[in-house]
């Protein structure tokens, strides 16, 4: 699969939540799709975008794992650690094409900016894009 394919596949989802569940515009983080794109594109932020905080150490996160796909979002150490240690090793493994990493890795985050942000709206997400990886094996 090309790389614009992840990104082609990866919108249709965020919006699929949407017919369900509007956007919470009142939260402090970027739209989802924008994440997915400025992550193709390594754009680095300013600060962490699953919990906002700026004040500290901030890191790249590679969404699929470092091996399958070069995108990344910045996080904070405590994020980073989060998804590395607790969310990534459920499912990272030898055995797992690049494009179910892919949606593995944005269910994670967003499943964690459900923990943080407490909005059904990222749960949803969390839930499409791990629904999505089950298919892309």
């Amino acid at each position: 699969m090309l790389g614009l394919d992840r990104i082609q596949s990866a919108i249709p989802k965020v919006l699929q939540v949407e017919q369900r569940i509007p956007y919470p515009d009142e939260l402090p983080v970027s739209h989802p799709i924008r994440l997915i794109k400025e992550a193709e594109q390594q754009i680095a932020s300013t600060h962490c975008v699953i919990c906002g905080r700026n004040n500290l150490v901030l890191e790249q996160h590679h969404i699929a794992g470092r091996a399958k796909y070069p995108d990344t979002i910045t996080l904070c150490v405590t994020c980073h650690d989060e998804l590395s240690n607790i969310y990534q090793p459920k499912w990272i493994r030898a055995g797992r094409n690049c494009v179910e990493c892919y949606f593995l890795g944005w269910s994670d985050i967003f499943h964690l900016m459900w923990v943080k942000k407490g909005h059904p709206y990222f749960y949803e997400l969390s839930k499409v894009f791990a629904l999505n990886a089950r298919y892309a094996r």
